[in-house]
């Protein structure tokens, strides 16, 4: 979204504008439902973290003060904390979570559908090895697509941090998938 829209949008919504905040909510929901998707068990998880994350918005709009940087940064840092506070609720192990996630389906292609759905799984866990800030920089550099500069100011650190976080989430996610038997 443009930054000057969003601006007006935001000022608008702080006004209590309901189409301003519809209008932020639908530039940034899938964004932030993928950021979190990328981080949780599964998709109702995301789900629900994704609604705690504009209703949080929501709740702290009158309070917002623009300070340079886009209200998407704000929202990242929201859905980290709310993904964040949901591990500290529910600790479940592996085991649990793998259960959890396993579809009972009819398909006629049944095999690709399990194929891809058992890549997905040990992508997921994979990534579920590295740290909060690999996974995290994984996720928002190529998921979302996001530059270095773009990275680093989500994350809150410098340009060179990012590169050297990269570099080790690449290697430890490569370590990971090794482990699991993919060969380079």
């Amino acid at each position: 979204m443009e930054r000057q829209r969003e601006q007006a949008l935001i000022k608008a919504a702080q006004r209590g504008d309901q189409n301003a905040f519809a209008a932020l909510y639908r530039a940034y929901v899938d964004k932030i439902y993928r950021y979190i998707l990328l981080r949780v068990e599964s998709a109702q998880t995301a789900e629900d973290l994704t609604a705690e994350v504009f209703l949080r918005m929501l709740e702290s709009l009158p309070k917002y003060e623009d300070r340079s940087t886009p209200l998407l940064v704000w929202l990242y840092r929201i859905a980290h904390a709310r993904v964040i506070d949901h591990y500290r609720r529910y600790r479940r192990t592996a085991e649990q979570a793998a259960l959890d996630s396993v579809e009972i389906r009819t398909d006629l292609d049944l095999d690709s559908g399990l194929v891809s759905q058992y890549r997905a799984d040990q992508l997921r866990a994979a990534l579920s090895q590295l740290t909060d800030s690999q996974r995290q920089v994984i996720i928002l550099r190529f998921v979302e697509g996001y530059n270095l500069e773009a990275t680093a100011q989500v994350m809150n650190k410098t340009v060179d941090a990012i590169k050297a976080l990269q570099y080790r989430a690449l290697q430890a996610l490569a370590a990971a998938l090794r482990a699991q038997g993919y060969e380079e």
